[in-house]
């Protein structure tokens, strides 16, 4: 991971680790869909879109309302009515500035954070009371594991070593109010949680009006944060009760077959290793003399987990759902979502490298090639270099394949993984050297994927005979290449004529494990 050094800060600089590789994603695209759903007991959950917390004098009292913009048009709810869903995708780094006011944890969920662009989220915001002297927001009380924190920090502020400006925070009691803007501009300052759970905000809004009488309201605002059932939470303060669940019944007669009839097995359950998070390699090994084996390399060098591609399922989580940046235009219309594995690390998400560490560089000549021969599934795949010095596409389904890139032997590195639509692909990979005899080595293998909301265990690995798995990806997805071969079927032989140009994996990709 490539890093930069701005004034006294050392900032991570992975142009996607979101903030450049998704860069620029047009701000206030929704996906289709309004961004509700309602929880039991009749609760509205706010997931995605606009919304803002408006103070507004009602019979001369105040009263405290969302203006939920998630649908079409503008719908004033009560908060004790409402449950906001800080969505997992809404996860990201801490960075250093803001440790002291998140604490001191490596990851946090955020609103309005600072990859607010990429992700389909929530974004809140206040506004005040035309024609107020002062209009005062205090949280009285916090519920929920780990710390809360109302706080403004702008990617300006951060270039030019500014601290954040804290407005609330759970657990330091100098920042338990602040004032809002004068007028109805919208201030949206971000919401950040240190842990995911089910978070309880009460706050007292106080309004000083023109005539210097005070008006105040207070309520409590329910934030299911992280992968948190959002429908199973009550809202308000909790003592609204939730619907009890509906039994599910099917109109489906069941039938007992007559004695000595015959049954059909159901086909056994996939075997599959499924891999859903941490550091695995796509790694080159030497098998026995003048041999080459690809294997995924699961874990990190202390206790490292070795398997063969066709046993593998690796599952790429609803939590790598990002919107297409600008700057990926090639992968769709900006705006659109898709499944990004950015190449730092995330935790909650497969981390997917490449490795030829045990090939040193006096055994083989030149350099070790990846090649993607065929992909089955219902989108794209690319794989980017997305670091702030190199933006290669190094693999791109869409522009016809075989595709393929060379990688320095003795040496590790990541890169960026996006899928443009969710459901089961297979890739069809080749890993092909030149020994320091002369000889020429490969080994092919297919590797299964379950993308966003896939069961992983019901995927079959490897080429994956047999029925296809359920998935939720629509209907009509038609392989991109064709059904890809199984390893024993012929492709273009390393280093022959009909091998594809080759790109030259970025030299600055190593990350530090």
């Amino acid at each position: 991971m490539s890093v930069l050094t701005h004034g006294r800060r050392a900032v991570a600089a992975t142009a996607a680790t979101l903030a450049a590789v998704l860069l620029t994603a047009a701000a206030g695209l929704v996906a289709a869909g309004t961004g509700t759903a309602h929880a039991g007991g009749g609760a509205v959950v706010l997931a995605q879109g606009d919304i803002d917390l408006v103070p507004r004098l009602a019979d001369g009292r105040l009263d405290l309302r969302i203006a939920d913009r998630t649908g079409n048009g503008t719908v004033l709810r009560e908060p004790a009515d409402v449950v906001l869903h800080v969505v997992p995708e809404a996860k990201e780094s801490i960075l250093s500035p803001v440790n002291p006011v998140l604490g001191d944890g490596l990851y946090g969920w955020f609103l309005n954070g600072r990859h607010a662009r990429d992700v389909f989220a929530l974004t809140p915001a206040w506004t005040g009371l035309p024609g107020a002297r002062s209009v005062e927001v205090a949280l009285d009380r916090a519920r929920g594991e780990g710390r809360f924190a109302l706080y403004t920090f702008t990617e300006e502020m951060e270039w030019t070593d500014q601290e954040p400006v804290q407005h609330l925070n759970s657990e330091d009691p100098g920042h338990r109010s602040f004032l809002l803007p004068q007028g109805t501009e919208r201030f949206a300052p971000t919401w950040g949680f240190a842990a995911e759970g089910v978070h309880r905000l009460t706050l007292t809004v106080t309004a000083t009006l023109a005539d210097g009488s005070v008006v105040a309201d207070t309520e409590t605002l329910a934030v299911a944060v992280g992968s948190i059932d959002p429908t199973r939470v009550r809202p308000g303060d909790g003592s609204t009760p939730t619907a009890a669940p509906t039994p599910t019944t099917s109109s489906t007669p069941t039938t007992t077959p007559p004695p000595g009839a015959t049954t059909t097995p159901s086909p056994p359950a996939p075997a599959g290793y499924v891999i859903d998070d941490g550091h695995i390699d796509l790694a080159a090994r030497p098998a026995a003399p003048g041999k080459l084996a690809f294997l995924i390399k699961d874990g990190t060098l202390r206790n490292p987990r070795w398997h063969e591609p066709e046993d593998v399922v690796i599952h790429v989580r609803p939590a790598a759902k990002r919107r297409i940046g600008e700057a990926q235009a090639f992968l769709g219309t900006p705006g659109d979502p898709v499944w990004w594995l950015p190449s730092s690390r995330l935790d909650g998400l497969v981390w997917p490298g490449w490795n030829t560490e045990e090939f040193p560089a006096a055994q083989v000549r030149g350099r070790i090639s990846y090649r993607l021969d065929a992909l089955q599934g219902p989108g794209r795949l690319a794989v980017v270099n997305d670091n702030s010095l190199d933006s290669t596409v190094l693999l791109d389904s869409g522009n016809g394949l075989p595709d393929a890139f060379e990688h320095t032997p003795g040496s590790h590195s990541h890169s960026a993984w996006a899928f443009t639509k969710e459901g089961v692909y297979r890739t069809v990979l080749t890993v092909a050297a030149t020994l320091a005899d002369g000889t020429k080595v490969s080994d092919t293998s297919t590797i299964a994927w379950a993308v966003g909301a896939v069961d992983p265990t019901t995927v079959r690995p490897g080429p994956g005979d047999g029925p296809a798995a359920p998935t939720t990806a629509p209907p009509g997805g038609t392989p991109t290449t064709g059904t890809p071969p199984s390893p024993s079927s012929s492709a273009p032989s390393p280093g022959g004529t009909d091998e594809p140009p080759l790109k030259r994996a970025a030299s600055g990709g190593r990350c530090q494990r």
